[in-house]
């Protein structure tokens, strides 16, 4: 499968869950609810900036303008350029390294899913392995496994910095509910924290 059939298929899985998220929004939700839809709204958001910058580029490489481009979005033909040239979301929190970091992290958690404690250690610091050992990790996920059901995906991740450090913010959809996550990345680009929690419950790694 080559590049372009790669981006195809990003594309259309990233509509696909546009859609779904759009879908689930429309239904009004009760207090409880209220944080999940949060959470999913700004999923939302994200994708709709990917999709905006992909349909750009392609647009581009169908034979319209950068001044095509902008005119059709209110922008400047140098603005649309700036923007989309790159085929990649320049949105806030998405900076170089971003996604590598995201893609580790979603490793993080597939290896604890998975409960493969050696891959859960590839990922942690010296100092976290010895505080928190992947075993213990794996029993307390099997825990929300067993209040939440299977574990389904990981979304809305979102990443902020505190110096050398980086914070992933997401959050994991499990069949029957939904937790919060942040993991703190060091400069090393180890993980040196990593928090679980209910949804809007107060607590930091900083």
């Amino acid at each position: 499968m080559d590049s372009s059939t790669d981006a195809a298929d990003g594309h259309s899985a990233r509509a696909r869950r546009a859609a779904e998220l759009a879908a689930g929004l429309a239904t009004p939700v009760d207090a409880s609810g209220a944080v999940a839809a949060l959470r999913r709204a700004e999923e939302l958001k994200n994708l709709a900036d990917d999709l905006l910058v992909a349909t750009a580029s392609h647009a581009h490489a169908a034979g319209l303008s950068w001044q095509d481009i902008g005119h059709q979005l209110g922008i400047s033909r140098q603005a649309a350029y700036q923007r989309f040239a790159a085929g990649i979301s320049t949105r806030d929190g998405r900076r170089s390294g971003d996604a590598e970091l995201l893609e580790q992290v979603h490793r993080l958690f597939a290896s604890i899913d998975a409960g493969d404690h050696e891959g859960i250690g590839a990922e942690f610091t010296a100092r976290m392995l010895a505080q928190v050992p992947p075993a213990t990790v794996t029993s307390l996920w099997a825990d929300c496994r067993e209040a939440l059901g299977a574990f389904d995906r990981l979304t809305a991740a979102t990443v902020r910095r505190n110096g050398s450090t980086r914070f992933v913010h997401c959050s994991l959809v499990f069949s029957d509910g939904i937790m919060d996550a942040k993991v703190a990345v060091d400069r090393s680009g180890k993980v040196a924290g990593l928090l679980i929690t209910e949804p809007g419950f107060a607590a930091s790694l900083d």
